[in-house]
């Protein structure tokens, strides 16, 4: 009942911190206010899990499978024309991937 009393517009201006005043209303709030460390220290731990979690999902999302074809998947067929001329057209195969890496 207090604090919405004094949160009424007029009582309380929104303004950014001054250089220092942050750490000031911290370093009171740790003294003053009872339960404020647990409550940092447990939004500290939550912050840190979900930037694990970020981190994890990121790393698993953007992990690249290396492959490398191992047989061309586009062969070509060749037959012999008259006189000295070669015909050549592609002719698809089946293509098989390989998960390890040939160097």
């Amino acid at each position: 009942v207090t604090a919405t009393k004094y949160q009424r517009h007029g009582y309380v201006e929104k303004r950014a911190f001054l250089p220092g005043e942050r750490r000031s209303a911290a370093r009171e709030m740790k003294r003053s206010v009872k339960g404020y460390r647990e409550l940092r220290q447990e939004l500290a731990d939550s912050r840190k899990m979900i930037r694990e979690q970020e981190q994890e999902r990121r790393s698993t999302v953007e992990r690249t499978i290396q492959t490398s074809f191992y047989k061309s998947p586009v062969g070509t067929r060749t037959q012999k024309g008259s006189g000295a001329i070669f015909y050549s057209h592609p002719v698809g195969r089946t293509s098989h991937f390989s998960a390890t890496k040939i160097i």
